[in-house]
């Protein structure tokens, strides 16, 4: 007998007791959020539970910064207060950031910057480089952000997963709750998110010996460990059946920007995002873990935000995964550290950095990485691309939450790359105000009006539509829209039929029609024409 991991059962990164995605694990952006966001939003809970329960209750308040553990006072407590000795190096980093933006750089005006390095904190010795703006007045920083990961901040010991069963479609918001063990049904384990172990527990096909031996390199014993076994079933399959082969091609949609795709045997997964199946209730048309083939030859994202780089999914998957391309990252400063680095200590081994119309040959497709404009709240972030697909003679862009706000941009891309047949489009056309994701990273909060104003959309329909004008695609796709009721663990979206998005994608697929195309907005999952 043979056992693998049931198709209900969520395993969820965890650092620093919070829901893992990309911006907790370099040192520098995690020192930031925990003191900026999650320190306030604790010591705002023990002060006044109260308001979190009545507040997560709200939908129009959901994403805000709440508890969803209400009921938890105590566990959080003692959780908070046991772990804050821990928290002093992050302090002692936090500050020394605090010191260069604030009280170092302000100071300089033009005049050699080399007496800086001097008056350095020792966190940051050795480990930045400060330079000036064009305007030889604005002085800045950067990370050497190996050298970041290679210092005592950066503590893999923060890191966990923990495993729970998945009960229902709707999965609540994570990214402002302490991920603790709530209920008998939960086990947090500790282990680095890079740590082989978990590749045993995604590939499953453990003997009960090598179950109870992954169980004891946990750490688990007893009951903890008999917990650990229930999430666990009998694999149906022989242990020696090979996967059927391949021989067609495919193009299917998996749910809010995740695409599969394969081309003469060549497989391809973007913006990986799964859900989970094997519980009463669930939606059946959907494509899960257990839909992937064994090999994803070349795994691609778009931009780091956590709907479109889900560590949840991408740890699950790791061990399938051979070659990851990412938009290449140069400024390595807080609001936008390396995604390569990032990958790289999520342990995936092979990751390639490509820069703006750059094309790579990927077995028997080429795929162009094109540029992305907008959805970052203006800020000066590099590391996000649109990838371009090119199988045969057809070709597959999947823009992502590309926004057009520079509509001679696509025009000029196409003079480069010639009509595009399949365009991929995100419209969550009325986004969150930048502060949601980057406000623990600013040196100075925005006002509420500019903050306001620098949301985190999408295209609406007059810049989608451009874009489909410009391209010329004979079908179009909305997605990225955050539909899918799992997508909730990291989005916090409301949608009726009045809401912009939905009128916004309505007006585009109309248009699209209206042209000869065909245009349809996703869910859950499709099987699409390549």
């Amino acid at each position: 007998m043979r056992y693998s991991l049931r198709q209900d059962v969520a395993v969820e990164p965890v650092i620093a007791g919070w829901y893992g995605w990309s911006y907790l694990l370099p040192p520098q952006t995690l020192a930031r959020f925990v003191h900026n966001r999650f320190t306030r939003i604790v010591e705002s809970y023990l002060d006044a539970p109260q308001v979190h329960a009545a507040a997560v209750r709200q939908r129009r308040m959901h994403g805000g910064p709440w508890i969803h553990a209400h009921e938890h006072r105590e566990a959080i407590e003692t959780w908070y207060r046991d772990t804050a000795p821990r928290r002093a190096l992050l302090d002692e980093l936090f500050e020394a950031i605090r010191q260069l933006e604030e009280d170092i750089l302000p100071g300089r005006n033009g005049e050699c910057l080399d007496p800086v390095y001097q008056e350095l904190p020792r966190a940051l010795a050795g480990r930045v480089e400060v330079f000036y703006g064009r305007d030889n007045r604005t002085a800045d920083y950067r990370f050497i952000e190996p050298l970041m990961y290679a210092s005592e901040y950066y503590d893999t010991s923060w890191q966990q997963v923990r495993f729970r069963p998945v009960t229902e479609d709707a999965r609540e918001f994570a990214l402002t709750t302490p991920m603790l063990e709530y209920g008998p049904e939960q086990l947090l384990v500790d282990v680095p998110l890079d740590s082989p172990l978990l590749d045993e527990v995604f590939r499953g096909g453990l003997t009960g010996a090598a179950l109870d031996a992954l169980a004891a390199s946990f750490g688990l014993e007893g009951e903890r460990a008999a917990r650990f076994a229930s999430y666990f079933e009998p694999d149906p399959r022989p242990a020696t059946e090979p996967e059927p082969p391949a021989d067609h091609d495919v193009l299917e949609y998996v749910g809010h920007a995740c695409v599969f795709a394969r081309h003469r045997g060549t497989t391809f997964l973007v913006d990986p995002a799964l859900s989970y199946t094997g519980y009463p209730g669930g939606a059946e048309n959907r494509f899960t873990f257990a839909d992937l083939p064994e090999r994803i030859d070349h795994l691609l994202i778009t931009h780091n935000h956590q709907d479109h780089m889900l560590f949840e999914t991408l740890i699950r998957i790791r061990h399938r995964v051979g070659r990851v391309l990412v938009p290449r990252s140069t400024n390595a400063s807080l609001v936008d550290p390396g995604l390569g680095g990032i990958l790289r200590r999520l342990g995936f081994t092979d990751v390639v950095e490509v820069d703006d119309l750059e094309t790579l040959s990927c077995g028997p497709a080429e795929v162009v990485a094109l540029p992305f404009l907008g959805e970052h709240g203006d800020l000066r972030i590099r590391s996000k691309t649109g990838w371009l697909l090119r199988f045969g003679e057809r070709s597959i862009l999947f823009a992502a939450d590309s926004t057009n706000i520079s509509p001679s941009m696509y025009a000029k891309v196409a003079e480069v790359i010639g009509p595009v047949d399949t365009v991929f489009i995100g419209m969550e056309s009325t986004g969150a105000a930048a502060s949601w994701i980057y406000g623990p990273l600013y040196g100075e909060p925005l006002d509420r009006r500019n903050d306001q104003s620098r949301r985190l959309n999408g295209s609406d329909f007059p810049q989608a539509r451009q874009i489909v004008d410009v391209l010329e695609p004979d079908t179009v796709y909305v997605y990225a829209m955050g539909l899918e009721p799992w997508m909730g663990i990291v989005m916090a979206i409301d949608y009726d039929e009045s809401h912009p998005a939905i009128v916004d994608s309505d007006l585009l697929i109309r248009h699209v029609q209206d042209k000869g195309g065909t245009a349809e907005r996703l869910h859950l999952r499709g099987t699409l024409p390549l």
